[in-house]
């Protein structure tokens, strides 16, 4: 997969999650403790299929702000993270 990130070219790699994450944390979260807390709430929802009063329950939030916080990760991540114009037209929450 390929993604445009402030006009450089990224290329997500097929290979496995360490390559991944490297990516994310390179061109995304660096050291920023919100932000990985943010991402792996968003991983145990979307990639896990955890119930938001389990992940509040991990973090020791309530739901409303486990919500809050998905919203603004995934927000952040479409606002940093461009799709190239092919993978655009796939994507079911795009607004073009």
């Amino acid at each position: 997969m390929t993604i445009v990130r402030k006009h450089l070219k990224v290329i997500l790699p097929r290979s496995g999650p360490d390559v991944f994450w490297k990516l994310i944390h390179d061109h995304y979260a660096h050291e920023d403790p919100r932000k990985w807390k943010y991402l792996a709430m968003l991983a145990l929802r979307e990639n896990a299929g955890w119930p938001l009063e389990d992940i509040a329950r991990v973090f020791q939030h309530p739901n409303g702000h486990i919500t809050r916080c998905l919203a603004n990760i995934k927000s952040d991540l479409r606002d940093h993270f461009q799709p190239t114009p092919e993978l655009q037209s796939l994507d079911p929450y795009s607004t073009t």
